[in-house]
């Protein structure tokens, strides 16, 4: 299986495509399975990068706080490993903050940048939803911490018509010590991540997607990135919250190849 080491911690990553690269980055506790509907689509375009952040899937998980900042530079070591000089940066959640951190540090390696449901700051209900989900998975456990977050990030609708899916995938969460010291780690990392004074640096070519009823990433601070980074396109998609990627699958993909091919 193809690891990389970099910044001292072991990451798992794929490899799809041919073409110009572009590299996936995956939200809180997420592995990289999360981009599966993506990774046929996107290759057809492009050479498509996927892999477990540090603390989640089959990536090292270390026992030191880090934050999205560590992460930036895991993706930028990560490429820099792979020969990749620059590529098509996009980001959900958590992924788009460490997309953010990766375009104002280097700047050369962004071309395009696609931030989804994301922040460049947290609010104090984002937190909040934070800290009860440390709660859950040290107490409960990882699993728990899973179906909280579909039951806060998606529409009953969408829930009761996927429920065998949903069912299906909640029984390959690893619920483990290692695991949750990933979990824990991440969710710190999120809730202290601020790139606010520094969106102005940005010069990658922005597209800002989200969900106008998010309440996991404030859609109000999501709107922070559009009107902060320069040259940046806004799309906001109406009856949907933070797990807009699935509910609206086709039109968000459809946009964002738009966005990334022309």
């Amino acid at each position: 299986m193809p690891y990389a080491k970099v910044n001292g911690v072991s990451l798992y990553y794929e490899v799809y495509g041919d073409g110009d690269p572009v590299v996936l980055i995956g939200g809180l506790g997420s592995q990289l399975q999360s981009w599966a509907t993506q990774v046929p689509l996107y290759s057809e375009h492009f050479k498509v990068v996927v892999f477990d952040n540090r603390g989640s899937g089959k990536s090292d998980k270390p026992e030191e706080r880090y934050s999205t900042a560590d992460m930036a530079e895991d993706t930028s070591a990560l490429m820099s490993e792979l020969g990749i000089e620059s590529a098509h940066v996009v980001g959900k959640s958590m992924g788009g903050m460490i997309g953010q951190w990766l375009a104002i540090n280097y700047p050369q390696k962004v071309q395009k940048l696609v931030l989804g449901c994301s922040s460049a700051s947290r609010d104090e209900v984002g937190n909040q939803i934070l800290r009860m989900g440390r709660d859950i998975a040290t107490n409960i456990g990882t699993q728990a911490v899973w179906l909280m977050s579909l039951y806060l990030g998606y529409n009953r609708e969408y829930i009761e018509e996927n429920l065998g899916t949903i069912q299906e995938a909640m029984s390959t969460v690893v619920d483990d010590p290692e695991s949750l010291r990933g979990y824990i780690g991440q969710s710190y990392a999120c809730e202290g991540h601020n790139t606010l004074d520094l969106l102005n640096k940005i010069t990658s070519e922005t597209l800002v997607i989200l969900g106008e009823t998010d309440l996991i990433a404030s859609p109000k601070r999501s709107k922070v990135l559009a009107e902060q980074i320069p040259d940046s396109v806004l799309k906001v998609f109406s009856g949907v919250g933070h797990g807009f990627w699935r509910e609206r699958q086709q039109e968000v993909d459809d946009l964002v190849l738009d966005f990334l091919l022309r």
